[in-house]
C-alpha cells in the first residue's frame, strides 16, 4: 500500500542577527557550534515573517538553531516541492501540512513521524477541541501525526454593507431553499451574481475544499466514510451537493464565465465581490484579511463592517454551522536524523504564542482554546469570535486517497460548467474517477 500512496501524492502534487564585536562574535559562534540545526521548512511571506520574527524564542525554547528553508509560495507548488523531497529523502526536518485532507495520504505513505505520546504528554493537547485531536490522527490508525497551531473556520461571507442599501435581508439563511430565495432576490433587484460556489478544473483542490465540502456537509446525518473507511459516493447527499450548482448554473445565479479561467478566483473573488458585482461567496477567516483586506488588490473600506457572516445552512433547516479546517498543522519527518529534537520543536511551534503570531498575519484562529488566556489574545480582534466557534464547528473526514476525491470534485463540476452533465452525471463521473484510480473498492457499497 506504502507504494500506491507514494505513486498516488506523486501524481497528485505534480498535477494540482546581526551581532557586532569580535569578543561577541567569538562568544555567539562558539554557542553556535554546540547547539544541533534543524531544518524547517515555510513559505509565503506572511507566514515566513512570523516564523522569522519567532525564530530567537523558538530557537531558545528547544536549544537549537533554526535552519528556515523558503519553499514556494503557491500551496500546490509548495506541496509538490514538499512531496518531492520526501520521497528523496532530503525533506526537512519540520514542515506543515497545509490541509488536515492531505494527512491521510502522507501518513500512509510513511512520511510523517508517529507522535501520539509526545502529544499525549504535551500539556497544550488538552486544550485542543476533539475535533482538531481528529484532524490531526490518521483515519486508518489513530495515529498523532501533526500539532495542530491554527485553524480555518469556514462559512459563508456577503457584502452585508450592499444588502442593506437595497432593503434585501441579512437574517442568517436557515436552509438551502433559504440561501436560494435570498439569491434570486438578489439577482432580480440588481441583476448581479448572488452566489458563488467554486467549482472546475482550473480551481482544484478548491471546488472541494472551498464549494462542494460546503454542502455535503449540510447534511447532519451524512459522513463521507463509511464504517470501512470507504467513501460514501453513490449516495443521495453527493447527488443533491451536484443538484445545488446545477440550480446556480443553470438560474445564472453564480458567475460560470469566470471559473473556466486559469486562474479561476481572481475574478469573482478579487475583483466582482469588492466591486459589489457578486454578493455572497463560501470563504474562511483569512479572506477579510487576504482577499479584501488593507493590503489585498482591491481592499474593502470598513470591510469588518462591510462584509458579514453567515454560518453554512444545512438542507434540511437543523442548525446552520460553521466548517473547520486544521491548515498548517506541524509535522516530523519520518526519516529525521533528530526525530526526538524535531518533535520537541513541531510541539513548540505548537505553543500559543507561536499560533498567535501566525493567525495575526494569517487571519486564521488559534488550535487551542486556552489562548483566549494570553495577553496578545485581544489583538486577534473581531477573529476572536471565530475562535468561540471552533468547539462547534463541524468537518469531513476523509481518508487515504483524499487527493483523488478532490481531483474528481474538480473534473465533476467542470462537467456541470460547462453542460456536459446534469447533476446524476456529475455523480457518476465522481464515482467512476475515484474507482478508476483508487479502485472499487475504495467506494461504498452499503
Amino acid at each position: 500500500m506504502s507504494l500506491n500512496i507514494r505513486q498516488l501524492l506523486a501524481q497528485f502534487a505534480g498535477g494540482l542577527l546581526f551581532v557586532t564585536g569580535a569578543a561577541v562574535t567569538g562568544a555567539v559562534a562558539a554557542e553556535t557550534i554546540k547547539k544541533p540545526t534543524l531544518i524547517i521548512a515555510e513559505h509565503r511571506s506572511a507566514r515566513l515573517a512570523a516564523l522569522y520574527s519567532l525564530e530567537e524564542v523558538i530557537e531558545a525554547r528547544v536549544g537549537v538553531n533554526l535552519k528556515i528553508v523558503e519553499y514556494p509560495a503557491p500551496a500546490q507548488d509548495y506541496f509538490t516541492k514538499l512531496v518531492t523531497e520526501l520521497r528523496a529523502g532530503n525533506a526537512p526536518d519540520v514542515f506543515t501540512i497545509p490541509r488536515d485532507l492531505q494527512l491521510d495520504d502522507l501518513a500512509a505513505a510513511g512520511y510523517l513521524a508517529d507522535l501520539s505520546p509526545a502529544m499525549q504528554a504535551w500539556p497544550g493537547y488538552r486544550h485542543l477541541p476533539e475535533l482538531i485531536k481528529s484532524l490531526a490522527k490518521g483515519s486508518f490508525d489513530d495515529r498523532s501525526y501533526a500539532v495542530p497551531s491554527i485553524v480555518a473556520i469556514e462559512q459563508l461571507y456577503y457584502r452585508h454593507d450592499l444588502l442593506e442599501k437595497l432593503a434585501i435581508s441579512t437574517a442568517q439563511p436557515q436552509d438551502w431553499q433559504d440561501l436560494l430565495a435570498r439569491a434570486r432576490q438578489i439577482k432580480t433587484r440588481t441583476g448581479q451574481f448572488p452566489l458563488l460556489f467554486p467549482a472546475g478544473l482550473t480551481w482544484g483542490m478548491g471546488a472541494y475544499t472551498e464549494g462542494y465540502r460546503y454542502l455535503l456537509a449540510g447534511f447532519s446525518e451524512y459522513k463521507l466514510l463509511d464504517k470501512q473507511g470507504r467513501y460514501r459516493l453513490a449516495e443521495d447527499a453527493p447527488r443533491q451537493a451536484f443538484e445545488f450548482y446545477q440550480t446556480l448554473i443553470r438560474e445564472d445565479l453564480m458567475p460560470v464565465k469566470p471559473l473556466l479561467n486559469p486562474e479561476p478566483w481572481v475574478i469573482p473573488k478579487y475583483e466582482m465581490f469588492p466591486k459589489g458585482q457578486l454578493m455572497i461567496t463560501t470563504c474562511g477567516t483569512w479572506c477579510r484579511v487576504f482577499d479584501w483586506g488593507a493590503n489585498s488588490r482591491n481592499p474593502i473600506a470598513n470591510v469588518e463592517q462591510a462584509v458579514g457572516t453567515w454560518k453554512i445552512p444545512s438542507v434540511d433547516g437543523s442548525q446552520p454551522f460553521v466548517l473547520a479546517s486544521m491548515v498548517y498543522a506541524w509535522a516530523v519527518n519520518a526519516q529525521s536524523r533528530q526525530r526526538p529534537l524535531a518533535t520537541q520543536l513541531a510541539l513548540a511551534l505548537g505553543e500559543v504564542d507561536v499560533a498567535l503570531a501566525y493567525a495575526q498575519k494569517l487571519g486564521n484562529v488559534p488550535a487551542r482554546m486556552d489562548a483566549k488566556q494570553h495577553p496578545q489574545y485581544a489583538a486577534l480582534g473581531t477573529l476572536s469570535e471565530a475562535h468561540q466557534q471552533l468547539p462547534q464547528a463541524r468537518a469531513l473526514r476523509t481518508t487515504v486517497g483524499a487527493n483523488v476525491i478532490m481531483a474528481g470534485v474538480a473534473r465533476a463540476t467542470e462537467a456541470l460548467l460547462i453542460g456536459r452533465e446534469d447533476a446524476e452525471g456529475a455523480q457518476q463521473l465522481l464515482v467512476n474517477y475515484v474507482s478508476s484510480v483508487l479502485g472499487d473498492e475504495a467506494i461504498s457499497k452499503e
